[in-house]
Parts: structure tokens; C-alpha cells; sequence
């Protein structure tokens, strides 16, 4: 009588668990994930950070290296654009450069870059933004 007991309670248990696992999300979850990945297609600079610093090398170039990492969830970047401004120990823009990073960065990523730039005369700090992406379809 036990193991019958037992054998019963396995078998309805594992039709529950196998019940569980058909049923589909339901609409209102589908429509808030396509208003999410609409609002993350539509605005990627509020995805999307950068980070970077420069350094010299031997050739006289300006070196910078830095990461874009992909906060979004759903959407892939493309064609992230950045913007290189080369500032005076005052804080003064000496010169403005734009780089276009061709990898995809997809949610959740991040992605290194290196660019090399020539020696720019008077720089003391470089900053580094996002001016534009383009969401992978």
C-alpha cells in the first residue's frame, strides 16, 4: 500500500512540474518586452557608457583606450560613434575628434577599444562620449 502511495504522489507531482512548464508567458509580458526593446532601440545614448583614458607612446601619438558597455537588455549597438576632446591644463577644448567602433555590443557586454590619434600639442586630459548608435535590427 505504501509504495502505491508513493508511486501516486511521484506521478501527480510530475504532471504538476510538466503542467507548469507548457503554459505561455502571458500577453501583457510580451507587450512590455516590445515596449522595452522599443524605448531601447529609440534611445541608445541612455544604454550605452563609456569609459577611457589616453597615454603617449613612443611614435608620438596619442593613445586611447577605453570600454562601451551595453546596459540594455534586449538591444544590440552598432556603428557606436564617439566623440575625443583633447583639453588644456585650463580645461579649454584644444581639438575635437570622431571615431566610429564598428563591433556590435550586444546587452549586457562590454567592449574594448583602442584608437591611435597623432600627438595633439598641449593636451593634458582627454574626455571620451557617445554621440551615436545605431540599434541592430
Amino acid at each position: 500500500m505504501r509504495p502505491v502511495l508513493t508511486l501516486l504522489l511521484v506521478a501527480i507531482l510530475l504532471q504538476s512540474c510538466e503542467s507548469a512548464n507548457n503554459q505561455r508567458p502571458p500577453a501583457q509580458y510580451e507587450e512590455k518586452k516590445a515596449s522595452l526593446e522599443e524605448i531601447e532601440r529609440d534611445s541608445p545614448l541612455k544604454f550605452l557608457k563609456v569609459s577611457a583614458f589616453h597615454r603617449g607612446n613612443l611614435v608620438n601619438q596619442t593613445v586611447v583606450k577605453g570600454e562601451v558597455i551595453n546596459k540594455a537588455t534586449l538591444t544590440t549597438y552598432k556603428d557606436v560613434q564617439i566623440s575625443i576632446t583633447f583639453l588644456d591644463k585650463e580645461g579649454t577644448v584644444i581639438e575635437k575628434e570622431k571615431e566610429t567602433l564598428s563591433a556590435p555590443v550586444s546587452p549586457g557586454e562590454t567592449n574594448e577599444f583602442k584608437i591611435k590619434t597623432g600627438h595633439v600639442k598641449g593636451a593634458s586630459s582627454v574626455t571620451v562620449d557617445i554621440v551615436k548608435a545605431i540599434a541592430d535590427k
